[in-house]
C-alpha cells in the first residue's frame, strides 16, 4: 500500500504500481533528502518478475484499447493535466525535498508538464491520414498512423515529472502503453505522480511503475521480448549501452550535452549575462541543455566574467523548501566530486576561478557554489564534457571563425546558443552550429512543447525528436491498408 509522504515511520516505504495494484517488496533501499545527505523514507525494488507482470498488463491493455479513436485518446491526455493540476501543490513539495529543487522551480516543471499532457492531446488531434493515388485502378488505399504496442520508458532525476510526460503524454496519446522507471533517486515523485494519475479517466494498465535501483532489473526491462520500443533519457553512455543491447526495437533516445554558448565582441553583454546565469544555474546547472563551454570574444571576456560573477554570488543557495532560495543543493554527492575534479582540472591548466568552485560544507547535505571560471583551455575536459552543474566555464577566443569550429568539437550536438546584436549574422552563424536546438540571444534552456527537441545527427545526444507533432511521429507507426474495390 502506497504510504503518505508525510509519514516517517521506518515502515513506510513508497512502491511500484504494477497490473492494478501497488506492488510492496522485502528488498527496499533509502530515498535521500540532499539538503540534508540523510534518508527520509523507503522505496520497495522491484523485481524482474514484477517487470514481466508490468509488460504483460502493460501488452493486454494496449490490444483492448488498440481501437480507441484519436479524440477519446486526446480526452485521456485531458484527464490526466487536470489532475496534475489539482495536485501540483502537494507533488511539488515532495519534489523539492527529494529532488533537491527550490519549490518554485518545482511547481513551475509540474505546470510545465500539464502543458505536455494538454499539448499531446492537441497534438494527436492534428494528426491526418492519407489516400495515395496507385495505379490499379481496383484499390483505394489508405495511409494512417497508429500506436506501436507497449513501450519502455526509462528516465532520469533532472526533471522527475517533466521529462515522464514528455513521453506518457505522447504514447497515450499516439495509442501506446507504458511500462515507466523512473530513476532510483526520484522514485518517491514518481510514485505520488502514480498515484494522482489514477484519478484521472484512462485505462490506468496503460501506465505501469516499476521502481528499482537494480541494474539487472532495468536491462530485463528495456531487452524484454513484448517490449517494442525503448525511451530513454540519460546520459549518453547508457544511452549507447541501451541501443546495444534494443538493438531490435524502436529507440527514442534524449542523451547528453555539452551546450556551447557563442558570445561575439558585439552582444549586448547583459542579456547574455542573464542567459548564460540561466543556462549554469537553473535547477543547479543540472540539465543537458545547460551552458557546457562558454566561448567568449576577448574584446567583452573580462567583463562578462564579471557580470556572470555577480549573478552567481546573488545566487541564495539554501533549503529548497525556503520560499526566499533561488539554488538548492545538486541532487547527488557524486556530482560535487565530478565538479571539483573538473575544475581542478581546469586550474591546472591556467584556468582562473572567478567566483565559487568549492562545496558549502557549513550547510550540510550535498550544497555547491555556484562557480564562474575563465581562461579555461581548450584541453581541460570542462571544455568537452558534459558538467551537469552549476558552473559556467568561459574560453576566450580572438577569431569568429574559431569560435564556430570550437563550438562544433566534441561528442555532443544537443542545443547551443549565440549572442550578437546583428541578426544575420545570428542566422548565418546559427546555422552552422552543429546542434538539434540553436537559440539567439537567449538561454539555452529555452523549448517549448510544441518544438522539436533532440541531437544532431552523428552526435552522442541521441535520436530521435520530442516535442509537438515530432513526437507523435516517434510514437506511433505508419500502416497502409490497400482494399480492393471489386
Amino acid at each position: 500500500m502506497l504510504m503518505s509522504f508525510t509519514a516517517s515511520s521506518a515502515a513506510e516505504s513508497f512502491a511500484s504500481w504494477i497490473d492494478g495494484s501497488w506492488r510492496e517488496s522485502d528488498t527496499r533501499y533509502p530515498a535521500l533528502n540532499p539538503a540534508t545527505g540523510q534518508p527520509f523514507t523507503n522505496l520497495a525494488a522491484a523485481s524482474t518478475q514484477d517487470v514481466d507482470i508490468a509488460v504483460a498488463s502493460a501488452g493486454a491493455a494496449f490490444r483492448k484499447t488498440r481501437g480507441a479513436r484519436p479524440a477519446t485518446r486526446a480526452g485521456w491526455c485531458r484527464s490526466a493535466a487536470q489532475a496534475l493540476l489539482a495536485s501540483h501543490e502537494e507533488l511539488a513539495e515532495v519534489l523539492s525535498t527529494e529532488h533537491g529543487k527550490p519549490v518554485a522551480e518545482a511547481r513551475g516543471e509540474i505546470l510545465f508538464a500539464v502543458r505536455g499532457l494538454e499539448m499531446a492531446a492537441e497534438s494527436v488531434l492534428a494528426l491526418g491520414g492519407e489516400l495515395p493515388q496507385v495505379d490499379d485502378p481496383n484499390k483505394r488505399v489508405i495511409v494512417r498512423r497508429e500506436g506501436l504496442g507497449v513501450w519502455a520508458v526509462v528516465t532520469p532525476w533532472n526533471f522527475p515529472v517533466n521529462i515522464p510526460v514528455e513521453y506518457i503524454g505522447p504514447a497515450l496519446a499516439s495509442g501506446n502503453a507504458v511500462v515507466w522507471k523512473p530513476a532510483p533517486t526520484t522514485a518517491v515523485v514518481a510514485a505520488k505522480f502514480r498515484e494522482i494519475l489514477l484519478t484521472a479517466d484512462f485505462p490506468q494498465e496503460l501506465l505501469q511503475l516499476v521502481i528499482t535501483n537494480e541494474v539487472e532489473v532495468a536491462s530485463h526491462l528495456v531487452t524484454h521480448p513484448e517490449i517494442v520500443a525503448v525511451g530513454f533519457t540519460g546520459g549518453s553512455g547508457t544511452g549507447q549501452s541501451i541501443a546495444k543491447s534494443a538493438w531490435d526495437k524502436k529507440l527514442l533516445l534524449e542523451l547528453g550535452g555539452n551546450s556551447p554558448v557563442v558570445v561575439l565582441g558585439d552582444a549586448d553583454l547583459e542579456t547574455a549575462a542573464a542567459a548564460i546565469s540561466n543556462a549554469a544555474f537553473w535547477n543547479a546547472g543540472q540539465v543537458c541543455s545547460a551552458a557546457g563551454k562558454v566561448l567568449v570574444a576577448a574584446s567583452c571576456a573580462d567583463e562578462l566574467a564579471q557580470l556572470l560573477a555577480k549573478r552567481a554570488d546573488d545566487t541564495v543557495v539554501g533549503s529548497p523548501l525556503d520560499p526566499d532560495v533561488t539554488m538548492g543543493p545538486v541532487h547527488l554527492e557524486s556530482g560535487i566530486v565530478r565538479y571539483e575534479r573538473l575544475i581542478a582540472d581546469a586550474r591546472e591548466r591556467g584556468a582562473t576561478v572567478v567566483t565559487g568552485g568549492e562545496r558549502i560544507a557549513e550547510k550540510g547535505g550535498f550544497f555547491f557554489r555556484p562557480t564562474v571560471l575563465t581562461s579555461v583551455g581548450r584541453d581541460a575536459a570542462v571544455f568537452s564534457e558534459e558538467t551537469f552543474g552549476p558552473v559556467a566555464s568561459l574560453t576566450v577566443f580572438d577569431d569568429e571563425e574559431d569560435m564556430i569550429v570550437a563550438a562544433n568539437a566534441g561528442d555532443f550536438g544537443l542545443v547551443g546558443s549565440l549572442f550578437t546584436t546583428d541578426l544575420s549574422k545570428g542566422f548565418q552563424l546559427g546555422e552552422r552550429i552543429d546542434c538539434g536546438l540553436v537559440v539567439v540571444n537567449d538561454t539555452t534552456n529555452y523549448w517549448e512543447y510544441s518544438l522539436p527537441f533532440g541531437g544532431a545527427a552523428g552526435r552522442h545526444s541521441g535520436r530521435g525528436r520530442l516535442g509537438g507533432r515530432w513526437v507523435i511521429d516517434e510514437f506511433s507507426q505508419v500502416k497502409t491498408l490497400a482494399i480492393d474495390v471489386r
